[in-house]
């Protein structure tokens, strides 16, 4: 084998593994059964406080898990370069489990503060409406 082969070999294994599988495996997880995403979520969160952010174009969800047990999921859409949850009262209960526990005041701030430090870290901020949380 030579030079130039091994060079494109090379080239084109890398050109999959960085952008082929990935939305490959982003497509099939939107198509994945509630109780499967759910699964593969909490496989995932590999801290107390973990976001996955799955998007749709100009609107998505952004999950957040709590300590590998309980999880929101904030529908949100695009507007204005920010992304505005389309929930009404998005920190009020828990979406897993499936008895949808009330968040707790810690709860509460602890969701308000991890929004916070992800909106500190990615460009595109997250907004929710506080009022109707209180």
């Amino acid at each position: 084998m030579s030079i130039k082969q091994f060079v494109i070999v090379a080239l084109v294994l890398l050109v999959l593994g960085i952008i082929v599988f990935p939305l490959i495996n982003r497509k099939q997880f939107r198509n994945l059964p509630y109780d499967q995403q759910i699964r593969v979520l909490m496989k995932e969160a590999n801290s107390l406080a973990y976001f996955k952010n799955i998007s749709k174009g100009s609107s998505g969800t952004l999950y957040f898990v709590k300590n590998k047990r309980k999880i929101l999921f904030l529908n949100w859409t695009l507007s204005n370069g920010e992304m505005h949850c389309t929930k009404q009262n998005p920190l009020l209960k828990w979406d897993y489990p499936e008895n949808n526990p009330l968040l707790t005041d810690d709860e509460r701030k602890l969701v308000e503060a991890e929004i916070e430090s992800y909106n500190k870290k990615n460009p595109v901020k997250f907004i929710y409406d506080e009022v109707s949380n209180k």
